[in-house]
């Protein structure tokens, strides 16, 4: 099965990031051909300050990675989904509600050839804001699956 996941990888930091490639070597080792598509820029440093990215990666770097995603470029989404579009399955990583357009964008280039799961880490935010809500609802009634990490989410 050829299997997309649309989520953050090494250069980035952080839990997502490590589940993203232990997800991606996981699916590789049960025969998967696996294609990690991660981002240039994943949002901007107003919404995370600090340093999003570090030299040394948490664990093994999965080798198959593009990083053309960039929340300042639309058309650079829909090109993603266009590409991803002849995979078996879509993996969308959602790590918080500020994803939802660029992902949104992923599927109307994918055109809905393709079967979509989002994988939610968290569904909702603990500080929500007013936007999260509605952003998530046009995410998750558009995707063919939700896998979320508890019941609560």
């Amino acid at each position: 099965m050829r299997v997309a996941i649309v989520g953050p990888a090494h250069p980035y930091k952080g839990g997502g990031v490590a589940h993203t490639t232990e997800l991606a070597h996981r699916l590789r080792a049960a025969g998967h051909d696996v294609l990690i598509e991660s981002w240039r820029a994943q949002y901007p440093s107003f919404l995370y300050p600090g340093t999003q990215t570090v030299d040394t990666p948490d664990g093994a770097p999965f080798p198959n990675v593009l990083r053309d995603l960039d929340w300042r470029r639309p058309d650079g989404w829909v090109r993603a989904g266009r590409r991803l579009a002849d995979a078996d399955l879509v993996i969308l990583v959602v790590l918080s509600p500020v994803q939802v357009p660029p992902y949104l964008g992923i599927l109307y280039g994918l055109r809905r050839r393709t079967r979509v799961v989002a994988l939610c880490h968290n569904v909702l935010p603990h500080e929500r804001k007013p936007y999260d809500v509605p952003l998530m609802r046009a995410l998750l009634r558009r995707v063919d699956g939700v896998l979320a990490h508890s019941r609560a989410q």
